[in-house]
């Protein structure tokens, strides 16, 4: 599946207004009614950095969970090395993932409610940790408390051609999809993208185009 979208990373709104809406609920149901994706969990990742990875969970993450309660979505920020998350929808920065891992804390007492349907767990506060904090047991244990919880589960991470992060969770949330920059991301990026999901036991379901330049009213340059 190749799905273009216009996009870019200004700040996220809670609520979609209407073109913007049909396009990401017609993602996702390529996605998730297409039978595409068998599981909860979908990782979402760039092959580089600021390719618009985060702002495509994010408004997915709403489309998906609207109307409210329509599904129990929870998009969880694992790009511990530069989290975006949080200014995005304008959330607190901590306590997040890396409080979880590191003071035990409950994720219930972390997610931050969005809307009746949709919880967002930010990073917290661990960029210098990021990578240990990824190889922690507790990580797979808090993704199987998500699954078990919501309908879906939407995780952004770092880079894949810039960072080992990607890498190591495409073993614990193994349906990624990969977001690239059009006219811009070259092939052989996307290729080395996808050779190091797949060796970390990732398989890829998605690629989405981002930023296609073409005659569509700015409607994400100042919110999804």
């Amino acid at each position: 599946m190749t799905q273009t979208i216009v996009s870019n990373d200004q700040p996220t709104r809670a609520m979609l207004k209407s073109k913007p809406a049909e396009i990401f609920s017609s993602l996702w149901a390529s996605l998730f009614y297409s039978g595409r994706v068998t599981g909860k969990s979908v990782l979402f990742c760039s092959s580089d950095r600021q390719e618009g990875a985060t702002t495509i969970a994010a408004a997915l993450a709403v489309a998906g969970s609207t109307p409210s309660g329509a599904a129990r979505v929870a998009l969880v920020d694992f790009n511990l090395r530069n989290p975006m998350m949080h200014k995005l929808l304008r959330l607190k920065p901590a306590p997040g993932i890396s409080e979880i891992i590191t003071d035990s804390l409950d994720p219930a007492s972390v997610a931050q409610r969005v809307s009746s349907g949709l919880d967002v767990y930010v990073a917290g506060e661990a960029a210098e940790r990021s990578l240990e904090l990824l190889r922690s047991p507790t990580v797979g244990d808090f993704l199987q408390s998500l699954q078990e919880g919501y309908d879906h589960v939407l995780v952004d991470v770092a880079a894949a051609n810039h960072f080992p992060d990607a890498q190591v969770l495409a073993g614990k949330v193994r349906e990624v999809v990969l977001v690239l920059r059009t006219e811009q991301t070259p092939r052989e990026a996307v290729a080395q993208a996808k050779k190091r999901l797949e060796a970390g036991g990732g398989k890829l379901v998605g690629l989405v185009m981002n930023l296609r330049t073409y005659p569509i009213p700015q409607f994400l340059y100042k919110r999804v």
